[in-house]
């Protein structure tokens, strides 16, 4: 583990996180423990870690916004159930990040996108992005909640995209 000394921490980020959104005043409990990480989908296929994330925020690293991470995250809540610390809501943190990043004007590169996209298509056609699934399906209201947030960020950026393609054809 990486070892930080009382000048690493910068808390002006984590307090602006929690003046968007309060309940992510719990991650400061975060002991580090680690089973969120290992019982997370998302970090057996990508380099997401959200130990990494929370220590950003909380040394003031506003870098975390532009990282990809923040998008490979599927919101299926395994980090929450699993945490031993009471009401650290993860998934509503990467929620805020994400709104942050696009508030800067960041979002996702288009090459994780399209990462994102299928590895969310496999998880909402399969219900898994693993060949063997972590525990038992979603339900179905969950599943819905994840398919409009696929779709709302491949409408977005499939539209981008084209927008672009167009405006090179044009010069």
């Amino acid at each position: 583990m990486d070892k930080y000394t009382d000048a690493d921490w910068n808390w002006d980020f984590f307090k602006e996180l929690v003046d968007d959104v309060d309940e992510n005043k719990n991650i400061i409990a975060c002991i580090s423990c680690g089973k969120c990480v290992g019982d997370c989908p998302a970090s057996k296929i990508s380099n997401f870690n959200i130990r990494k994330i929370i220590q950003k925020i909380l040394r003031g690293d506003r870098s975390v916004l532009k990282d990809s991470d923040i998008w490979f995250c599927f919101l299926c809540e395994r980090c929450k159930r699993v945490c031993p610390k009471e009401n650290i809501n993860i998934p509503l943190l990467i929620l805020n990040l994400r709104n942050e990043s696009f508030k800067k004007g960041y979002g996702p590169k288009y090459n994780d996108l399209t990462k994102y996209v299928e590895m969310s298509e496999r998880f909402l056609t399969n219900g898994t992005v693993l060949d063997n699934p972590l525990g038992k399906e979603l339900p179905q209201d969950r599943v819905d909640e994840l398919n409009e947030i696929c779709n709302f960020a491949r409408i977005k950026y499939v539209f981008k995209a084209s927008k672009n393609k167009k405006q090179k054809k044009k010069k």
